[in-house]
């Protein structure tokens, strides 16, 4: 746990960070942000994010301003920093306040399924042997009532149709277990004043940002490996040629070739300023 006055010493270094970041003082930038990070007492995570940051865009853009060999070291770690930064911003979440659901997703929902139908089954068989006991002691009831009364005529009046489905048809058919869609998580978590609502947007808006860097990184780093391995690939293809004609002539038959071509050559006549000095004396004269 950062005290608050740790708290409030890092934050008042901070702005130095940033002012020498804005005055291109890249280098020491980069420097004080590992002073502060390698310090014996612990970092706020939110300053944590910050002097990452900070680093990893000083080597950024030393990167993007050096050469062609010392920028891909530059570029690992402006990425591992990066990564840093975005570790910071996203703490570990806290599951002891969420309440146990069963989630289609879990591993559990097909055993508690399975439980939920054989107890579902049971219920029902319970149901349908105490509805069968029920039916045969009423129709022993029934029979001896019949043995000692008479029986009456039929009217059409009290004659009931049968139905087309009764309880026991109901109970002996096969259950359809419907899918019940589970319960929503429920989170413990108390209103937020406007203050907060502003933190939270600030910290998901600068969270995006860290990740638009990296992603240019990782750009460049790919960028910047392909061209440097071309450009080795054709540093080698130009040292494996020849050697210029001027230096594989070995005989002095050769030699004088090349003396007599160059003596052969008609150059042009240098300069000569007279003309130009008397139009000049003759302007001048008129004048």
């Amino acid at each position: 746990m950062v005290s608050e006055s740790t708290y409030i010493q890092m934050k008042a270094r901070t702005p130095e960070v940033k002012q020498l970041f804005r005055s291109r003082h890249y280098v020491q930038c980069a420097t004080l942000c590992e002073r502060y990070l390698t310090q014996s007492y612990e970092v706020h995570p939110i300053h944590k994010a910050y002097l990452n940051f900070y680093l990893a865009l000083s080597h950024d853009t030393l990167a993007r301003e050096a050469g062609m060999r010392n920028r891909h070291k530059e570029l690992d770690l402006a990425e591992k920093h990066y990564l840093e930064a975005i570790a910071a911003l996203s703490p570990p979440k806290q599951l002891g306040d969420i309440e146990e659901y069963p989630s289609p997703t879990s591993s559990h929902s097909d055993e508690d399924f399975q439980q939920r139908h054989s107890s579902d089954t049971a219920s029902i068989h319970s149901q349908h042997s105490t509805t069968t006991n029920a039916t045969s002691v009423g129709d022993e009831n029934q029979d001896e009532a019949s043995d000692c009364e008479p029986t009456p005529k039929r009217s059409s009046y009290f004659v009931r149709s049968p139905p087309s489905r009764n309880f026991v048809d109901d109970v002996t058919m096969t259950p359809k277990l419907s899918k019940r869609r589970p319960s929503p998580i429920k989170t413990s978590r108390s209103t937020t004043t406007p203050v907060q609502d502003h933190f939270y947007s600030g910290l998901s808006s600068f969270a995006e940002m860290i990740q638009s860097h990296l992603a240019g990184v990782r750009e460049l780093k790919e960028a910047s490996t392909y061209r440097y391995s071309f450009s080795r690939s054709r540093g080698s293809s130009l040292n494996s040629r020849p050697a210029s004609r001027e230096y594989t002539h070995d005989t002095d038959d050769d030699m004088n070739k090349v003396r007599w071509s160059r003596q052969s050559l008609s150059f042009r006549p240098r300069f000569d300023p007279r003309s130009i000095r008397q139009l000049c004396n003759e302007a001048l004269a008129e004048l």
